[in-house]
């Protein structure tokens, strides 16, 4: 398969652009390096997936609609989309929650716009535990309540 992952240089977009690749697919890695935490860490990460073949990283702001569809034209077609790019930070959040609106919402819009137009049936979005607040018994279900979140 022909994966697109978003957030690709993250803790978890990382492994899972590893597993991917061990089980043979082709993934088209994407982040926006933002300064949200030390690059340090997500230039580790990079570097520790270049070696793999059928990884191919573009750093790219999934919010910003000219330069997702220019990626998406280029590396396409994909047979799924795995949505992992997102601000993280539910106290900043509150600070500048024009940011989260961006990669979090405008982002995926994108992102779900181009899989509909093009007919992609799968994608994975990821969201945040902080969602479930601090009163929903562990593991959380997705039928818990959401009403209060943290």
């Amino acid at each position: 398969m022909q994966i697109l992952l978003t957030g690709v240089a993250g803790f978890i977009g990382s492994r899972v652009a590893q597993l991917l690749v061990e089980h043979g697919h082709q993934v088209c890695g994407v982040d926006n390096l933002c300064r949200a935490y030390d690059l340090r860490l997500k230039d580790y990460r990079l570097d520790r997936l270049k070696a793999l073949s059928g990884l191919h990283f573009h750093q790219t702001d999934i919010a910003d609609r000219e330069d997702i569809c220019r990626l998406w034209r280029q590396c396409g077609p994909f047979d799924a989309v795995v949505n992992l790019a997102a601000r993280a930070g539910v106290r900043q959040s509150v600070v500048d929650p024009w940011v989260y609106v961006e990669t979090n919402v405008t982002g995926t819009l994108n992102l779900l716009e181009l899989c509909r137009r093009d007919g992609v049936g799968k994608f994975v979005l990821a969201s945040t535990s902080s969602l479930y607040g601090a009163h929903n018994p562990v593991p959380f279900s997705e039928s818990a309540a959401t009403d209060q979140p943290l």
